[in-house]
């Protein structure tokens, strides 16, 4: 009864200060969203583990395999050698057992988007000429605006058609393949196998914390937001708000900065010199080499298509 009587108290103090119940929806999004951040990188880990085709090659033979086919996309000009070469993607795609859904969280959709509105300008005869097919805008006559010659009909051409198509087919087989590569190996095995091409130590150990420290800085944050949460009854003014938010990054960049000393000096009293030190891992097999033969024989085909 008196718990009762403290919050009718409590409620009726609020009511005549005019305090209001916090929102919490822009809080709760981010937590969920924090939450499948790591439940994605979990998930990947399982991918990694499934027993797809592109599980059973060697990661150092996986990681040429994606370096050669960059080089063939890049390489690439036409539409059907670019449409063989996003063949070839789809096909590693589907031999390593990774869904749509998967692929398209893990960064597809985002360079879908992205590829596309960088695209979309250059289907216009303004950048690329040629003969219009679909006329959107008709001026009184030809214009020059400074050392651009502008013309009396913009529409989109089909020269711009065949550019966009090349930017697009090159940017979302690449990022594929790449997206390919990630998902079907563990990051451990990824590092390794980098460090075994003779890549400076430095990239290697910076690509290795910066990834620590993501995952870190995220949890962090979403402790604090839930200690926030926890301990918030009533709406406060939006400056003070903005307030503890700056607060926060100022705290969580001083601690970045003291556990940054930490583990250099931890890491260097144990002998760290730069270098990572990987397990030694099994030899390329005939399985292994016969799959480099393999990826470099279709991505030379691939031009031919």
């Amino acid at each position: 009864m008196e718990d009762t009587t403290r919050e009718g108290q409590f409620r009726e103090m609020a009511r005549d200060r005019g305090l209001r119940s916090p929102r919490h929806g822009f809080l709760n999004k981010a937590l969920r969203r924090l939450g499948g951040f790591f439940a994605a990188s979990l998930l990947r880990e399982e991918i990694a583990r499934r027993p797809g085709l592109m599980q059973r090659v060697h990661p150092r033979a996986r990681v040429v395999a994606v370096l050669l086919l960059l080089l063939s996309v890049s390489l690439a000009s036409s539409l059907s050698a670019l449409s063989a070469h996003a063949l070839l993607a789809a096909g590693a795609v589907f031999s390593a057992r990774i869904r749509p859904r998967e692929l398209l969280g893990a960064g597809l959709l985002v360079a879908v988007l992205f590829s596309f509105l960088i695209a979309l300008p250059a289907t216009l005869n303004l950048a690329s000429g040629g003969e219009i097919l679909v006329p959107i805008l008709r001026l009184d006559g030809p214009r020059q605006v400074g050392p651009y010659a502008v013309p009396s009909v913009i529409g989109i051409s089909g020269e711009g058609l065949r550019t966009a198509g090349t930017l697009l087919l090159r940017t979302l087989t690449s990022t594929a393949a790449v997206l390919c590569l990630v998902l079907s190996t563990r990051w451990t095995d990824l590092l390794a196998s980098l460090r075994s091409l003779r890549l400076p130590p430095l990239f290697v150990h910076t690509i290795g914390m910066t990834v620590r420290y993501l995952h870190l800085l995220l949890r962090q944050s979403e402790e604090v937001h839930l200690g926030k949460k926890s301990r918030t009854i009533c709406r406060r003014p939006l400056v003070s708000d903005q307030m503890w938010v700056g607060s926060r990054i100022a705290g969580a960049w001083e601690k970045s900065l003291h556990l940054m000393t930490d583990v250099t000096d931890a890491m260097t009293a144990r002998g760290f010199t730069g270098d990572f030190r990987f397990a030694p891992g099994r030899a390329l097999g005939m399985a292994d080499w016969a799959f480099l033969v393999l990826a470099g024989v279709l991505c030379a085909a691939a031009h031919f298509a």
